[in-house]
């Protein structure tokens, strides 16, 4: 049972669950600042490497200072819990903000997970039981770890050459209704400017040499104020990085349906990979679904690293033509094809 209070944070409600972690709406019992508290543990049962992420995270994001990524206030253990506290951005996901239905006239956001959002009890913890900081983090993780029994396991390697086999039958057009829909100059207002913020945050962050690697339309939130921020550094990298130390050997991080080829067959990545990521959000946004669809991984990952995306003229003939050179541009398989950084698609999408 997770306990009223980490350190000083009183947990409120629920905001998200991930694979390692939750997401609480916290609020500071001295100060009273709300914050998204994202929590790991009990120990036991926490891979120690999700908490060197989470300490990783801490460090990289408490050097940032833009209003397009996430702000950080502290991390810690208490209990044998990890925590990140972190700015509270209460508002939509991309996808939901950039949704057809979205009223642009009438609606207020909301809170992205507001229908689930519920009360946590619990025994009360201590303040004084917390240590803060990374370190504290990176020493609950070595507690947490024991000798490996049996190699950890690993993706199978990827073919060098395509497979051979039935092939997923390629997307049809969009309807009339859909298209219409997506195309709506308010929409497409709504874009653009949402998606010119997500890009002064990749431009600010690759500035700093670092990598996001898991960009994606649920790690980018839209306020009331409709601020974009980049969201959930968990797999941040830094350019200078070498071998990928917290991932475990063989592994791909990442979602692999917004996962650049470079980054599904585990080699090391640069800004780019982002770009592609990016290309694929915006591929989603102008067609109502991403690039490469296959439910199956082998097949998807096939799809990623082979097969070129659909054109976005035959899946939506009134696609915005700037906004669909750039999302196709950034969907090169190859690194060298694609955009040099966020800053040079800035100044093609001032033109959109």
């Amino acid at each position: 049972m997770v306990p009223h209070f980490i350190g000083p944070w009183e947990i409120l409600s629920v905001i998200g669950r991930g694979g390692v972690g939750v997401v609480y709406k916290t609020r500071h019992r001295t100060t009273h600042r709300l914050a998204a508290l994202k929590l790991l543990g009990p120990a036991p049962v926490v891979d120690p490497r999700a908490a060197r992420r989470l300490a990783r995270e801490f460090e990289v994001l408490q050097r940032l200072d833009h209003p397009n990524v996430v702000r950080v206030y502290e991390a810690g253990a208490n209990d044998g819990y990890s925590y990140l506290a972190m700015e509270l951005v209460e508002g939509l996901d991309l996808r939901a903000f950039l949704s057809p239905a979205f009223d642009d006239s009438r609606a207020a956001l909301q809170p992205s997970s507001e229908a689930s959002l519920v009360s946590v009890s619990g025994s009360l913890a201590a303040a004084d039981a917390s240590e803060l900081g990374a370190d504290a983090i990176r020493a609950l993780a070595t507690m947490m770890e024991e000798p490996e029994t049996a190699p950890d396991a690993i993706h199978p390697p990827l073919p060098a050459e395509p497979l051979s086999g039935v092939r997923p039958a390629p997307r049809p057009p969009l309807t009339t209704g859909v298209a219409l829909a997506l195309n709506r100059p308010r929409r497409l207002v709504r874009l653009t400017g949402a998606l010119r913020q997500v890009l002064a945050g990749l431009d600010y962050i690759h500035r700093h040499e670092l990598v996001h690697r898991d960009l994606k339309p649920s790690n980018i939130m839209v306020d009331d104020h409709r601020t974009a921020r980049l969201m959930d550094f968990g797999l941040v990298k830094r350019d200078d990085d070498g071998a990928e130390p917290l991932t475990g050997t063989g592994r791909v991080v990442g979602t692999y349906r917004y996962m650049s080829p470079e980054q599904a067959q585990g080699h090391l990545v640069d800004a780019r990979s982002d770009l592609y990521s990016f290309g694929v959000i915006l591929f989603e946004l102008l067609s109502a679904a991403p690039p490469f669809t296959a439910s199956d991984p082998a097949t998807l990952w096939q799809q990623i690293l082979y097969d070129p995306p659909r054109s976005l003229h035959e899946l939506n003939p009134g696609v915005d033509p700037t906004l669909a050179a750039v999302a196709e541009r950034c969907l090169a398989k190859d690194p060298e094809a694609r955009f040099a950084s966020a800053a040079e698609i800035l100044g093609v999408l001032g033109h959109a």
